[in-house]
């Protein structure tokens, strides 16, 4: 079974045992969460039941079963939550986790490949492609990425519009 990140805790919330979660993922896999899983460094992926989550000022708060205090609910912090791949909500057409990106390769309109996604590190206001050669970053923006081919493996951007730094 396939994992993927859709959060991390970034503290407790609270004085009853809820945690803090930035999302990591589109906001919709949160809707009627019954299960995340954390994974113990080197170990399994543990599972824990939800028992409430509820959106808060760009984050949520969720209530685990077993987890009642701040005390017990500090101990989770900076630690990842995922889901099984099969547990994510269905995609549209066209649409897309941002997961599925990582180790696609990018081209640029002219068809030169730039390299392979690294990594997608949200900023803020978008998400910046990384690519594996170290040097070049892409903003995800739809004035610079043209083309996303889950299936192809690819990605098309506007070369006009990217920085190489050296």
């Amino acid at each position: 079974m396939n994992f993927v990140i859709i959060g991390k805790i970034t503290g407790a919330f609270g004085r009853k045992g809820y945690i803090k979660v930035t999302p990591l993922a589109d906001e919709k896999v949160f809707e009627d969460l019954k299960r995340i899983y954390l994974k113990r460094r080197g170990g399994d992926y543990v599972p824990f039941d939800v028992e409430d989550i509820k959106r808060h000022r760009g984050f949520f708060i969720v209530k685990i079963k077993g987890c009642n205090s701040i005390e017990e609910a500090e101990k989770f912090s900076n630690a990842h939550v995922f889901l099984p791949e099969d547990d994510l909500p269905p995609l549209g057409k066209d649409e897309f986790y941002y997961y599925q990106l990582i180790g696609l390769d990018v081209y640029d309109s002219a068809g030169n490949r730039l390299g392979k996604v690294k990594s997608l590190q949200d900023i803020g206001p978008y998400h910046l492609i990384e690519l594996d050669n170290g040097k070049t970053y892409i903003p995800f923006v739809s004035e610079i990425v043209k083309e996303v081919d889950i299936e192809k493996k690819k990605i098309v951007v506007d070369e006009n519009k990217i920085v190489i730094s050296s």
